[in-house]
C-alpha cells in the first residue's frame, strides 16, 4: 500500500467509525496469515497423509492480502482434483461474521520407505526379496517414483544395471515373462470342483496376468488363457 492508498484508507475508515459503522477494536482486526497457515498445516496431519515428518510449505499466500479476522475455525477443504501430497490446492473459508473465501498453493512433503539395491543388479537379473533393502527418502527427491513393497518389485526383471543402494524406480525394472513362444505349457480348466489340466503351446509370449493365445495339444484349437505361473496358464468355464 503506497501513501497516497494509506491516506484514503484512514479518512475511509475514519468517517465508518465516527458513523459507528465499524468497532474501534475491529478497525484493523484482518486474518492473520499465520493462523492461515497452521489451520491448513492441522488439515493436512488429520488426512492420515502417508509421510513422515509432514513439512507442509505455503507457496501462495501474499502478504499483501488482507480480509476480516475470522472469529470461528477456519474451514479447511481440498481444490477440486487436487491431492494431499507434493504441489497441491486448497481452499480456506470463513463463515463469521463476514464470509470469505480463498485458494492458497501449498507443497506437502514427507519422508517415505522406498526400496533400494543392496548390491549392484545387472541387466536381465530377476529381482528378489533378498536384493533389497528399505531406506528413507524425501518424496519430492523421488520424481521418477519409487516401490513401497517388496511385492510389487519380487519377481521383476532388471531392464538397465542398478547401482549399489539406488533407488529402484519403475524405469529400472520389467515384469518378467513366464511364458516364451512357444514353450509348452499346462492348460488348466476349472468350473466348480472340476480341475482339468491338458498340455499346449503358447502362440505368444506371456507375462503375469496377461491373455495370451495358446494351443490344446489334444483338440489342436486356438484358445485364450491367462498367465498364472512360469508355464502355466489357466481359462474359466
Amino acid at each position: 500500500m503506497n501513501r497516497w492508498q494509506k491516506i484514503v484508507f484512514r479518512q475511509i475508515a475514519a468517517i465508518l467509525l465516527a458513523a459507528g459503522l465499524v468497532n474501534p477494536l475491529q478497525a484493523n482486526a484482518f486474518q492473520s496469515h499465520a493462523a492461515i497457515e497452521n489451520a491448513i498445516a492441522n488439515y493436512v496431519k488429520q488426512e492420515n497423509v502417508p509421510l513422515e515428518n509432514l513439512q507442509v510449505t505455503i507457496t501462495s499466500l501474499n502478504k499483501q492480502l488482507r480480509i476480516p479476522q475470522c472469529e470461528q475455525a477456519l474451514i479447511i477443504n481440498m481444490a477440486p482434483g487436487s491431492k494431499l501430497i507434493g504441489n497441491t490446492s486448497l481452499t480456506v473459508a470463513c463463515d463469521s461474521p463476514k464470509q470469505w473465501k480463498i485458494h492458497v498453493a501449498a507443497h506437502i512433503d514427507g519422508e517415505v520407505n522406498a526400496l533400494a539395491a543392496r548390491y549392484p543388479m545387472m541387466r536381465g537379473s530377476i529381482i528378489s526379496k533378498n536384493d533389497v533393502e528399505f531406506v528413507k527418502k524425501r518424496y519430492s527427491q523421488l520424481n521418477y517414483g519409487y516401490f513401497a513393497s517388496i511385492k510389487q518389485l519380487g519377481g521383476m526383471e532388471v531392464r538397465r544395471n542398478i547401482k549399489n543402494g539406488q533407488i529402484i524406480t519403475p524405469g529400472f525394472v520389467k515384469a518378467q515373462k513366464l511364458v516364451l513362444r512357444g514353450q509348452q505349457v499346462t492348460i488348466i480348466a476349472q468350473k466348480g470342483g472340476l480341475d482339468l489340466r491338458v498340455k499346449g503351446k503358447a502362440m505368444m509370449d506371456g507375462l503375469q496376468g496377461q491373455t495370451i493365445k495358446v494351443k490344446n495339444m489334444s483338440s489342436k484349437k486356438l484358445i485364450y488363457a491367462r498367465v498364472v505361473s512360469p508355464g502355466m496358464v489357466k481359462i474359466n468355464f
